[in-house]
């Protein structure tokens, strides 16, 4: 995210990193270079994880609250992220060469669009309308500072993955102290 936290309100800070993942699927289907496609791949993996563990942390309490049926709705949206999040540890396991590479990031691209169009149909403007400005600007303050923190995450780890261990894992541990 390039604004600061107290620029925006948390819709449009989560509607920017909607924005920022779709970017990654465009230039994924734009690159033809194995490596390169890793590479967004990995991006990807960072940038959802931690969309994930932000949403996790400071909007879904919010959407429980504050929207009718709010916990069947952050139920549902915490299981798209995990999905996503699962997809991307299978991926973590395959060469950008192999067959199954290109049908798992479809897949994930998949999952994540539904998720981006259940949140920008549904819960943001539930949001917009039954959070006051304030409240919205004060929960984009702590997206902000959370999204923030994530950005020093790298990519990949210097002594590798370790057993069992996947970028995803990695991602979520360095934001949160645990893994899923």
């Amino acid at each position: 995210m390039t604004a600061t936290p107290e620029q925006h309100d948390v819709v449009a800070l989560l509607t920017a990193d909607h924005r920022t993942v779709r970017d990654l699927f465009e230039g994924y289907r734009a690159a033809t270079d194995p490596e390169r496609r890793r590479q967004l791949v990995d991006r990807m993996t960072v940038a959802v994880v931690r969309h994930s563990v932000t949403e996790e942390v400071h909007l879904y309490p919010t959407v429980r609250k504050a929207l009718p049926n709010g916990d069947r709705i952050a139920d549902e949206e915490i299981e798209e992220l995990t999905e996503a999040e699962r997809i991307l540890s299978d991926l973590d396991a395959v060469d950008p060469r192999d067959r199954r590479f290109d049908p798992l990031v479809r897949e994930l691209m998949d999952v994540v669009s539904m998720h981006i169009r259940g949140e920008e149909d549904l819960v943001f403007p539930e949001l917009r309308e039954r959070l006051t400005p304030e409240e919205r600007m004060a929960l984009g303050l702590r997206v902000g500072e959370a999204a923030a923190a994530a950005q020093g995450v790298p990519p990949v780890s210097p002594e590798g993955p370790g057993p069992g261990r996947t970028l995803a894992d990695r991602v979520r541990e360095r934001l949160t102290g645990r893994t899923r």
